[in-house]
């Protein structure tokens, strides 16, 4: 397949809906003349085929009968895994809450039924994700009606895998507190630990690796992974077995990160989040970036919760006084539907950050690229190599985003979009600017274009503009976290 890392492709149809299951196509398309059409509308598998054909994939045969977009991504015999993003399936809303937090399975629909066409359906498909520790999975392929999906397939002679890669699941009681861990491996094909050593992207942090923390570890969790001797993620070899990559994120908020979308979705490939550094302990000028001023109650609310929750006895007395904070500050909601409602009356920026959760996070955005750096340069031995391995797609559930405090307690955003391209850089770029903000604001996108510090870009910013002119009157206008209120947004919005 020839260079097309500046290709970007947005599909706009403001009203658009999710389609009933099976979600097979509502018209006749010559290319799949086989497939059963079904009576209710799908505007979104119309939608995802127009965005192949404006990705100009298999170009000369657009129109035919013998257009097979995905013939240039995948041969027969190959195996393709298709990630979507499943970090939880419960919402402080329901489950149209649940619906824009996780990718819908009629957006894989198409995707599948062009692989199989490609192959001939020779062709190893697996659906897989890392979701958050405590998520439950049986829940989330329920929710999706991902296992409904496969077993669609499977009544038509087709098997897919359906994977859940965590190594490790925690469990929480009543109040939200872990109580225990099931560690063990999950995926069939075991795991490999690629070390990215010096060319980590925290390398030039690696100074405080001793502040590295992710949320429900105790501190020196995540610096026995990254150091100055090593920076390693445990990535799943069902992942590194893929030919072909296909990333199917949502379009959302991140607390974090600023945006999750192609290049975040990566966190779903690592697959102990042990193994991950969210953010550095402490205060900016202290080493840390967990927080820009130090605030008593909030560093209270989360540091000492924490130490609790080391011991038995601590994760009863934890236990108890969430109990008590339930009942005098959040009204008896729990902490997810408390900061959905607060998050509705948020105006203006707040400086009591925790966990790294605002703009001045330095930390998570290395983690992401060194993510794909992996996902285009280790080999399905975890060997990290100067060409890339694998061929990779990238395609964008932005049908129904979530603006305000995402990932997971995020407002639903009916914004009727579908984007993709060849390249994660170029997709969160484009992605970035039709929420309304500012790709040079958030550290992952600026340092991969500006810098090229993930080796995967190779193209200009000058070019990354051009590809993007089309669709640069697209203004959804999304509400930042709170964390990033007023240092996302664009300076000038179009009107």
């Amino acid at each position: 397949m020839k260079s097309r890392m500046s290709e970007i492709v947005v599909i706009y149809e403001p009203g658009c809906k999710y389609p009933e299951f099976p979600y097979s196509p509502s018209e006749s398309y010559q290319e799949l003349k086989d497939l059963e059409i079904q009576d209710s509308p799908n505007l979104v598998y119309a939608s995802v085929r127009k965005l192949f054909i404006d990705l100009n994939l298999d170009q000369d045969k657009i129109g035919t009968e013998d257009w097979n977009p995905f013939s240039e991504l995948v041969k027969p015999g190959q195996k393709v895994v298709i990630k979507p993003n499943y970090v939880r399936a419960k919402h402080p809303l329901g489950d149209k809450g649940t619906e824009s937090m996780i990718t819908h399975s009629s957006i894989i629909r198409p995707i599948i039924d062009y692989l199989l066409l490609a192959t001939q359906k020779d062709v190893k498909i697996t659906i897989a994700d890392v979701p958050l520790q405590s998520s439950d999975w049986d829940l989330i392929i329920q929710k999706s009606r991902i296992k409904d999906l496969i077993e669609f397939y499977r009544n038509n002679g087709v098997e897919i895998d359906l994977l859940d890669l965590r190594r490790e699941i925690s469990y929480q009681n009543s109040e939200g507190v872990i109580v225990s861990r099931d560690i063990k491996d999950r995926d069939p094909l075991g795991y490999s630990a690629v070390d990215l050593k010096n060319r980590s992207k925290l390398m030039s942090i690696i100074d405080n690796y001793n502040r590295f923390e992710i949320t429900d570890y105790g501190s020196g969790t995540v610096p026995k992974h990254h150091n100055p001797d090593k920076n390693e993620y445990l990535i799943p070899n069902t992942i590194l077995s893929a030919d072909l990559f296909v990333c199917v994120p949502k379009l959302k908020t991140h607390r974090k990160a600023g945006i999750t979308c192609a290049m975040k979705n990566l966190v779903g490939i690592n697959g102990d989040k042990s193994w991950l550094a969210h953010h550095r302990r402490g205060m900016v000028g202290n080493g840390g970036d967990e927080y820009k001023k130090f605030h008593l109650l909030t560093w209270l609310k989360w540091h000492f919760f924490a130490f609790l929750k080391k011991s038995r006895p601590g994760i009863t007395m934890a236990t108890l006084l969430k109990k008590i904070w339930k009942y005098l500050f959040w009204k008896g909601k729990s902490k997810e539907e408390f900061e959905l409602v607060a998050s509705q009356k948020t105006t203006v920026s707040t400086t009591n950050f925790s966990e790294g959760s605002w703009y001045g996070n330095d930390t998570i955005w290395r983690c992401v690229h060194d993510l794909n750096h992996i996902i285009y340069y280790a080999n399905k031995n975890g060997e990290l190599k100067k060409s890339k391995q694998r061929k990779y797609i990238a395609i964008v559930d932005g049908v129904i985003g979530g603006e305000r405090e995402g990932p997971m307690e995020h407002t639903p955003k009916e914004s009727g979009v579908i984007l993709g391209g060849f390249n994660p850089v170029a997709v969160d770029y484009a992605a970035a600017q039709i929420m309304g903000f500012d790709w040079k604001k958030i550290p992952q996108i600026r340092e991969a274009v500006l810098a090229d510090s993930l080796n995967i870009i190779d193209v200009s910013e000058n070019e990354l503009k051009a590809a993007y002119s089309s669709y640069e009157k697209i203004n959804l206008r999304f509400i930042p976290s709170k964390g990033w209120l007023n240092n996302i947004e664009k300076e000038e919005i179009e009107k």
